[in-house]
């Protein structure tokens, strides 16, 4: 027959109970990671100034930080809160203080929504979501425009809560021919619809520029050949004009001699055969005609007057017909013809 168990107590241990090692744990956790943060200088925030621009500025150092030293989701409203000062210290120890233990711990989109709530007032609440409806992007570019979108939409966070509404709201704010482009894919996310307007307006730039440089290249083809075209067509002159010139003038106009008109004998009432004054070349008396035959001279008619002029055999000149003789008949050359 076997005793019976004997109970014994349980040995004393110093040992912590699972919370309480839990609970160190996350203290030694945090106290890591404030020590990490503060290394850095983080800006403080006393909440004496109520200025939208100097919260949104704040906010967005302290974000920036969060994301240098990769900060835990649970650890950012700790580490931000510890750069409160002077009345933003009072204000969030209240908000602590008037939480209800039963909701869950703040998370950074509450704490955000917390402060803006706080340091805006109504008019300025007011203005701003005004200024939101109304805001284009007019000539300024997507990521400029994205900026003002974004900072604006920080400070009234309840004009669109959804991803959803921030891309629509973001849309229609769009120049006409980017909001065309954009619309047609009907997107669901402000992360879409900024990504899509950032290429469209990245491809009409580098379209622009090439259609610029074609233009400018063309441009320079154009002065290039006209200006080639117009050398090869303006070749130079077989002869230069001062020798043509001088080549025509060798040629008189008026008697058709060797030298200039303005020196023919003609021009100055002297023959050109003999150079006498009183008669022209064709009249010259020293002008050998043509010898005529006997048969072919025909007879003077009798009603022109006078005896008929001496015919003489070929190879002695005619004797000088008087000049009335020579205006009332033709001689026997013309009356041949």
């Amino acid at each position: 027959m076997q005793p019976p168990p004997v109970d014994i107590p349980p040995a004393a241990s110093s040992s912590p109970t699972p919370d309480m090692a839990a609970e160190e744990v996350e203290r030694e956790r945090g106290y890591t990671a404030l020590t990490r943060f503060t290394k850095f200088h983080p800006p403080t925030f006393d909440g004496e100034v109520i200025d939208p621009w100097t919260v949104e500025t704040w906010l967005a150092s302290m974000e920036t930080l969060f994301e240098d030293i990769y900060t835990k989701e649970r650890d950012k409203v700790n580490l931000a809160a510890h750069c409160f000062d002077k009345r933003a210290r009072v204000w969030w120890k209240s908000v602590k203080q008037d939480r209800s233990s039963d909701l869950p711990p703040i998370n950074w989109e509450e704490f955000r929504r917390l402060m803006f709530a706080e340091y805006f007032p109504d008019s300025n609440k007011r203005k701003i979501r005004e200024d939101f409806r109304k805001l284009k992007q007019g000539n300024r570019t997507v990521r400029e425009y994205e900026r003002e979108f974004t900072h604006l939409l920080n400070c009234v966070p309840d004009v669109a809560r959804t991803e959803q509404d921030r891309g629509d709201c973001f849309v229609r704010g769009l120049r006409p021919w980017v909001f065309r482009l954009v619309h047609a894919f009907k997107f669901h996310t402000f992360a879409e619809v900024l990504d899509r307007a950032l290429w469209v307006e990245h491809g009409n730039a580098c379209e622009r520029e090439e259609r610029e440089i074609f233009d400018k290249e063309k441009g320079k083809k154009r002065q290039g050949g006209g200006s080639g075209g117009q050398t090869s067509s303006k070749k130079p002159p077989k002869y230069p004009r001062t020798q043509t010139g001088d080549r025509r003038a060798q040629r008189c106009v008026i008697s058709g001699g060797g030298h200039r008109a303005s020196q023919c004998r003609q021009r100055q009432g002297k023959c050109y055969t003999c150079g006498q004054d009183g008669h022209i070349c064709r009249n010259c008396p020293t002008r050998v005609p043509p010898a005529l035959s006997v048969a072919s001279a025909p007879a003077t008619p009798a009603h022109y007057g006078g005896a008929p002029s001496t015919v003489v055999t070929a190879g002695r000149a005619l004797a000088p017909r008087p000049p009335e003789m020579t205006r009332l008949a033709p001689s026997g050359r013309v009356f041949a013809a």
